[in-house]
């Protein structure tokens, strides 16, 4: 996909996600790096996306950065980034979303909606567990 189709905040939004991917070390580059990447953002769409839907952006942040804590990491520096097929789906569908809409670029509100509808399912996940968790606490 070329980069010029993305707004510059989404460029932006990539080129941070990929630079997590090597603060983690991680070797695979995913939707999680990505979430992340756009709730750090100053001003970012997302977070005023999620507070208008009455979600915390903090502890959504929290709980990405704890689950990308938990994913494998390599023991040697990254040279190397491999994309997921949930990336290439993500961005795919952004893709063609800004196509169906007729627009030049990828980045604007409605595909950042796009993009939070695919991590829906992560971070319901991600809630999941932590309600888990905190059941788990109370039974101690």
């Amino acid at each position: 996909m070329r980069q010029e189709r993305f707004t510059e905040q989404a460029q932006e939004a990539l080129a941070s996600s990929q630079e997590l991917v090597r603060e983690y070390h991680h070797s695979q580059w995913d939707v999680e790096h990505i979430l992340l990447a756009l709730l750090q953002q100053e001003k970012g769409l997302v977070g005023d996306i999620l507070k208008e839907l009455g979600v915390n952006v903090e502890t959504v942040r929290q709980q990405v950065a704890a689950a990308l804590e938990k994913a494998p990491r390599i023991a040697y520096e990254v040279t190397q980034i491999y994309a997921t097929p949930r990336i290439s789906q993500l961005l795919g569908t952004a893709a063609s979303e800004a196509d169906r809409l007729k627009d030049e670029f990828i980045g604007n509100k409605k595909d950042i909606e796009t993009k939070l509808k695919e991590l829906e399912g992560k971070i319901s996940s991600v809630n999941k567990e932590m309600a888990d968790l905190k059941i788990k606490r109370q039974k101690q």
